[in-house]
């Protein structure tokens, strides 16, 4: 059976919050009917999870008040919001003693830039005990560009529920394709082909996992592709816990690494991927209550598991590398915190690439 064969100037491979955005860009230079975004009919975005016929926004995921991307003309018509109130509980049960990192390891990286305090605490809690061994370089890079930077980072809280940038995404109406499961890409010809379609590109925008892509183009690929997960507990509560506030805990014997309060009665509570099965949303619940006092009638909601959550190394394979070139040579371009595998918020990608797609991102992948 012969496929229906569609051209566009630019196809975005990926529907998260790196792909619409990237769209908007675009958006912003070329014409619409130039521009298409390839959408899964099978699995789904996780932009609002919907509890008691509620919308909320379930992952962490907040503009950053000094940002070029915040400044740009994508958040110009939505609701403004005050930045997110953060605290610290006291730093407890936190043994020193136990703590033997090795040379290159994330652990020693943490204690020779910020000492033995708070963040290594939390970050043992998030990434677990593999720290104190391995690298963890993208976790690295992140500390190095995010946390220790002197440029500002004030994190703008949710509205009625939702992050900005989901209200920001809503007004976009992209041109969409539907289709059900990649076949395969062909790097040379230019092609996507698809369960039910074939799209050929003059370039491709990709943000799915950068090993998914490769094997898509069936290039040989060599890096680690190791990543950390996450588990959201999701409570319900009548008062005492006003909207947008975070208190990171730092109680290294309690799994949960930090709460945001997502509406005034409505909270989630995040811990490493590593307490999924093991740490029950009763403890957590105990916890949440300890955090904060005053909360009143507090009921567990549900639950989220993100599988891929942060990439972890750095992309350093030579088969990979020489694969990353191919792509690019052949109008390919890997994006995002998973199309780079590299650890960055959205505020941190290189969006200029993408304002300067007329120039910038054709000139710098033709062979």
């Amino acid at each position: 059976m012969q496929k229906n064969t569609k051209h566009v100037k630019y196809c975005l491979l990926g529907y998260g919050y790196a792909s619409l955005v990237a769209y908007h860009k675009l958006a912003l230079t070329h014409k619409k009917e130039d521009i298409l975004i390839l959408k899964n009919k099978t699995s789904s975005s996780i932009f609002t999870i919907e509890h008691n016929g509620e919308d909320f926004s379930p992952l962490p995921i907040y503009p950053v008040e000094e940002s070029t991307l915040y400044s740009s003309s994508l958040f110009k018509s939505i609701p403004k919001q005050d930045p997110i109130k953060v605290s610290f509980s006291p730093l407890e049960n936190f043994n020193l003693n136990n703590i033997k990192a090795s040379k290159d390891s994330l652990a020693s990286f943490m204690i020779n830039k910020q000492g033995i305090d708070r963040n290594l605490c939390l970050g043992l809690k998030q990434w677990g005990k593999s720290m104190l061994q391995q690298p963890l370089s993208q976790v690295q890079y992140k500390i190095a560009k995010h946390y220790m930077s002197s440029s500002g980072n004030t994190r703008l809280g949710y509205v009625n529920g939702k992050s900005l940038y989901k209200y920001a995404v809503d007004q976009l109406n992209p041109n969409e394709w539907l289709y059900n499961s990649i076949e395969h890409i062909d790097v040379e010809k230019k092609e996507v082909h698809l369960n039910n379609s074939i799209i050929r590109y003059d370039t491709l925008l990709s943000t799915i996992p950068l090993h998914n892509l490769l094997h898509y183009c069936g290039l040989e690929q060599d890096h680690n592709t190791a990543c950390a997960s996450a588990l959201f507990y999701f409570f319900t509560y009548d008062s005492g816990f006003k909207e947008n506030q975070m208190i990171y805990d730092c109680d290294y014997t309690s799994a949960t690494t930090r709460i945001f309060s997502v509406k005034d009665n409505f909270l989630l509570a995040q811990l490493g991927g590593q307490s999924r099965g093991k740490v029950t949303p009763e403890t957590v619940k105990k916890r949440v209550e300890q955090l904060v006092p005053n909360i009143i009638d507090l009921h567990f909601a549900k639950e989220l598991f993100v599988e891929m959550a942060y990439p972890l190394e750095t992309v350093s394979g030579v088969k990979t590398q020489q694969s990353i070139e191919i792509v690019k040579q052949n109008a390919i371009m890997p994006f995002g915190r998973f199309g780079n595998w590299e650890y960055s918020d959205l505020h941190e990608l290189d969006w200029k690439s993408i304002d300067n797609s007329s120039s910038t991102l054709t000139k710098a992948q033709l062979p």
